[in-house]
């Protein structure tokens, strides 16, 4: 035993490659596009055409734009609604930056909504209390592929003219009574870049319901070309010589490599839930510790991360302890990356916006949060522990092994010391 009185650091758990991992056939299409010179397309050729059809046809015949990040897809989704100055738009504190920052670009401001205690997701309640004048649009993350409760958001966002937008960067493949998220609001967005289930290295998607704001997404990312081709209006396409002065385009080489994750989304999905499945089980057999909820009719898709909640008063330890405990013994624990917002150094007036195009003193009161000010978001995520979810999207039974064995030494290293 240390001095701490838990065991000394066991030997390493042999992990495999880490996500993002493709086939033979995959890596010889980029290798192909790479040797033919092909790394850029300014028009509209296969391979792009290729994943925004397998998007389109997940996601119930949308418009679809692939571009060159998530982020760049936000942006384009708040631009094509017209967002400006004085425009506020609702979005979850517990969410990845993104789905907040863009709108600085624009002038408009980004107001945090609270989340649920079941699994972090931004609630009804929170949303319709925050909705002033000046508010003109929804933005939701599901967020680590928890879908949120889209029906009585589509509602409120109805019932208040209000825009609503999917950030399902953390999704790919969870759905409600079967139906994909993404299908539930006038625009989706999509991470198809770094770690995510279905990841090009580098890439976006954005899924429009109509076919303007489809257009004006194409003219923003895209000149000439591709906007020539693709743009529906006659109207619009007269600007496409010169764009709306963005340059959002996917590599043709990102654009292969995340569809051939995309053709094989179903069998990702089965895997990284079964595997997430059996280590949320491992760890759930002592008290206070428990794996975060899933509706009923709701399916996680792409796990994003594998996240549980640790209950320190039921638990007699709390997330810190259990995180070096794993850790101990070779598991790659940790906190997940996705902190609530209103706890940054922009929303908490530390750094007052006059970075910002338009900071009136409106504006400031605006990004000026208080920790207790959503309260759910913060305790969760200083409850919350996160598994390494990027190993686990294909079959790894010896890592499974690995890992319930390890979490089955920490917690009894734990209970000798309560």
């Amino acid at each position: 035993m240390t001095s701490t009185g838990l065991a000394a650091t066991a030997p390493a758990i042999d992990h495999p490659q880490q996500w993002p991992v493709y086939d033979g056939q995959a890596v010889a299409r980029a290798t192909d596009l790479i040797r033919a010179g092909r790394t850029f397309d300014y028009r509209h050729g296969p391979e792009i055409a290729e994943i925004e059809q397998l998007f389109a046809d997940h996601l119930d015949g949308r418009h679809v734009l692939a571009v060159n990040s998530g982020t760049s897809a936000l942006l384009a989704a708040y631009y094509v609604l017209g967002l400006g100055p004085g425009d506020e738009v609702l979005v979850p504190s517990l969410t990845f930056l993104a789905t907040a920052s863009p709108l600085f670009v624009l002038g408009a401001t980004p107001v945090l909504c609270d989340s649920g205690s079941a699994n972090g997701n931004v609630t009804v309640a929170s949303l319709a209390e925050r909705i002033t004048s000046r508010t003109r649009a929804i933005a939701v993350t599901h967020l680590f592929g928890h879908p949120c409760p889209m029906a009585e958001i589509a509602q409120l966002a109805r019932e208040r003219s209000l825009a609503l937008i999917e950030d399902c960067s953390h999704a790919h493949g969870s759905t409600i009574d079967g139906v994909p998220v993404g299908t539930f609001g006038d625009l989706a967005v999509f991470s198809i870049g770094g770690l995510k289930l279905v990841s090009g290295g580098m890439g976006g998607v954005l899924a429009c319901r109509d076919t303007r704001h489809y257009d004006l997404a194409c003219l923003l990312s895209s000149f000439r070309q591709r906007s020539n081709l693709t743009v529906r209006d006659p109207a619009l396409r007269r600007l496409a010589d010169v764009g709306l002065g963005g340059n959002l385009r996917i590599s043709p080489v990102a654009a292969v490599l995340a569809s051939s994750h995309m053709r094989r989304l179903d069998a990702l999905v089965r895997a990284k839930h079964d595997n997430a499945t059996a280590l949320v089980a491992a760890l759930c057999t002592h008290p206070g510790i428990e794996g975060l909820g899933v509706a009923a009719g709701h399916t996680m898709g792409g796990w994003y991360d594998i996240v549980l909640r640790v209950d320190p008063l039921r638990a007699g330890f709390d997330r810190d302890d259990l995180v070096a405990a794993l850790k101990r013994h070779g598991v790659r624990a940790g906190v997940p990356q996705t902190a609530p917002l209103h706890r940054t150094s922009v929303f908490t007036g530390a750094r007052p916006p006059t970075w910002h195009a338009y900071s009136p003193a409106t504006l400031r009161r605006r990004f000026t949060y208080a920790p207790e000010d959503l309260p759910v978001s913060a305790r969760l995520h200083d409850e919350w522990i996160s598994l390494p979810a990027t190993y686990f999207n294909e079959p790894q039974e010896d890592l499974l092994g690995a890992y319930r064995r390890a979490a089955e030494r920490a917690l009894s290293d734990l209970a000798a010391t309560r």
